[in-house]
């Protein structure tokens, strides 16, 4: 027995991708967002509402405000769909470094993100790139959008040590997020905006998207 799964595109080949009874995919999934088409291995993260990650880019990029000459971070960047919506603005050239840890969103990232001549893909945690200094400021602009336990004090410091005009902060667990946000404030900076989405309708789980300025 196998179970289709219908994403609102179907798959690479043109038809849903199949789960079988060990639970495996028999192929890669075709997403569209941030203007691009995205071609995604089984396991690499991707947005389960079918308008979630262009929602979420949108929102990015409202509170950034990105502009052309500036340099940006996409932390815990996944696929890249952050960096992708930030070269939209800043440029194919832009120097933008995605960190990410997880084998399928990085063999993803450099896929599907060839035409980005000045992306940088960092394959590593977040926390061992800052520490062993594999990202280095100064930054304009940093995107972080960690799992459900948060970035953590130390990131948040890195974070800030680097000098970004803003921050944005997507986030998964509004409790995490106030921890960080504390962080944030201990360190000078301010919440300057937020945002919440209902991306998991019929649950208790909302999504926000926060503006840390210095």
């Amino acid at each position: 027995m196998a179970l289709g799964i219908h994403s609102g595109h179907g798959g690479a080949r043109g038809g849903p991708a199949m789960v079988g009874p060990d639970g495996a995919f028999d192929g890669p999934v075709v997403e569209r967002a941030a203007g691009r088409e995205w071609t995604l291995p089984a396991g690499a993260f991707w947005q389960v509402h079918p308008a979630a990650a262009d929602t979420l880019a949108g929102a990015v990029l409202d509170l950034l405000d990105p502009r052309p000459g500036e340099s940006a971070w996409d932390l815990y960047g996944g696929a890249g769909l952050f960096a992708a919506a930030l070269a939209t603005r800043l440029g194919p050239d832009a120097p933008i470094t995605l960190v990410e840890s997880a084998p399928p969103a990085v063999s993803a990232a450099r896929a599907n993100l060839t035409d980005l001549a000045g992306l940088s893909v960092v394959p590593a945690t977040v926390e061992a790139a800052l520490r062993r200094r594999r990202v280095r400021g100064p930054v304009d602009l940093v995107v972080l959008d960690p799992p459900r336990t948060g970035a953590g004090a130390a990131v948040s410091r890195a974070v800030m040590a680097a000098g970004p005009r803003a921050v944005a902060y997507v986030a998964c667990d509004p409790a995490a997020f106030a921890r960080d946000v504390r962080t944030f404030r201990d360190g000078g900076w301010r919440l300057a905006a937020l945002r919440a989405f209902d991306m998991f309708p019929m649950t208790h789980h909302v999504e926000c998207v926060g503006l840390l300025s210095p």
